[in-house]
């Protein structure tokens, strides 16, 4: 009987031993966790405040970059528009040429460059865009009347065309009578005194 108790003493004393062992365990556990994540906490911040002074660093380069280009794309933007301002400008002033101004445009740039033309024996071809053929065989009498000249297969007749072309060829070269070419020409020419007439004397210095 005196055995059984010692035996039963001893299971409680094993077990209780284990009971504190394990809550020691546990304990050093849950302190690890905590431990684990206060230091993932810390992690965490330091990582955010890095990010965010990183954030900050690359929105302010962005911003001086942003406002260092900022008179250049102003400049340009302008500088675009003002160049559709023009070529708007040149477009309506061509559409709104009479049929006779433009012919006589186009007839003065050939008498120009007759010289080319006559230095060849050879029978000029000529092809026509935007021209009524009647237009162009008149034009043309009157300023190839001592070259042999031919129209092309290439012609394409019509009045309705707001920059028509005369070209002229042969083996050796082609010459190109065009109206946008004079009106580029006019516009390159004339730049500066067409941009203040139309957008005032401010676009000067764009």
């Amino acid at each position: 009987m005196e055995e059984l108790r010692s035996t039963e003493a001893l299971d409680r004393e094993i077990l209780e031993d284990a009971r504190k062992k394990a809550d020691r365990i546990l304990k050093t556990a849950d302190q690890t966790v905590r431990t684990i994540d206060q230091q993932w906490k810390e992690k965490t911040r330091t990582a955010l405040a890095e990010l965010e002074q990183l954030y900050q660093q690359r929105r302010a380069k962005s911003e001086q970059e942003i406002m260092a280009r900022l008179p250049l794309d102003k400049h340009r933007l302008r500088s675009e528009w003002a160049e559709q301002q023009l070529q708007q400008a040149a477009e309506s002033f061509s559409a709104s040429l009479s049929r006779d101004r433009v012919l006589s445009l186009m007839e003065q740039d050939i008498i120009k460059k007759i010289d080319v033309l006559s230095e060849n024996a050879e029978t000029i071809t000529v092809s026509i865009h935007g021209l009524l053929k009647n237009e162009a065989e008149k034009l043309l009498n009157r300023v190839l009347k001592d070259i042999s000249w031919s129209f092309g297969a290439a012609c394409s007749w019509s009045d309705k065309i707001t920059y028509p072309e005369i070209v002229c060829e042969h083996s050796n070269f082609r010459l190109v009578v065009s109206l946008k070419t004079l009106i580029d020409q006019l516009l390159l020419d004339k730049r500066s005194e067409l941009a203040v007439a139309l957008l005032g004397k401010g676009v000067v210095n764009d």
